[in-house]
C-alpha cells in the first residue's frame, strides 16, 4: 500500500513543481494575461489533468491486483478514455484565443502528464513480485 500512496504523492510533486515552472514561464513572457481573453486557465487544465491521472492510478493499481496480465490493454483503453475526456473539456476554447494559446498549453500540460501515466504504468507493470 505504501507504494501507492507513493505514486499519489509522486503526482502532487511532479504535478506542483510543473505547474510552478509553467507559470513562472507564462510570467516571465507577459502571457498570463492571455488566460483572461478565455474561460479557461492554467490551474484548471493541471486541476483536470492531475484528476485524470489519479483516476488513472486507481484503476491501474486496482487493476493489478485482480488482472495483472492485462495492465497494458487497460492500460491503453483507459489512455484513450484520457485523451477523448482532455479533448471535451478543452473543445470549447479550441481556436478561440489568439496565437493558439490554449491549444500550445493545454498540449504541454497533457504531455507532461501523460508521461507521468507512462512511467507510473511501466513500475506497475515490471514490479517485482515479493
Amino acid at each position: 500500500m505504501s507504494k501507492s500512496v507513493g505514486y499519489f504523492i509522486l503526482l502532487l510533486i511532479i504535478g506542483a513543481i510543473l505547474f510552478g515552472s509553467h507559470y513562472f514561464i507564462l510570467n516571465n513572457l507577459d502571457l498570463q494575461g492571455a488566460w483572461s481573453t478565455g474561460s479557461y486557465s492554467l490551474s484548471g487544465l493541471y486541476l483536470f489533468e492531475g484528476i485524470a491521472s489519479s483516476v488513472m492510478l486507481i484503476i491501474i493499481l486496482v487493476a493489478n491486483t485482480v488482472m495483472p496480465k492485462n495492465i497494458g490493454f487497460i492500460f491503453l483503453g483507459l489512455l484513450t478514455l484520457k485523451m477523448a475526456a482532455s479533448f471535451l473539456y478543452v473543445n470549447k476554447g479550441l481556436n478561440k484565443m489568439p496565437e493558439n494559446f490554449l491549444e500550445y498549453n493545454f498540449l504541454a500540460v497533457f504531455f507532461a502528464f501523460l508521461v507521468y501515466d507512462v512511467f507510473i504504468t511501466y513500475k506497475v507493470i515490471n514490479q517485482e513480485n515479493k
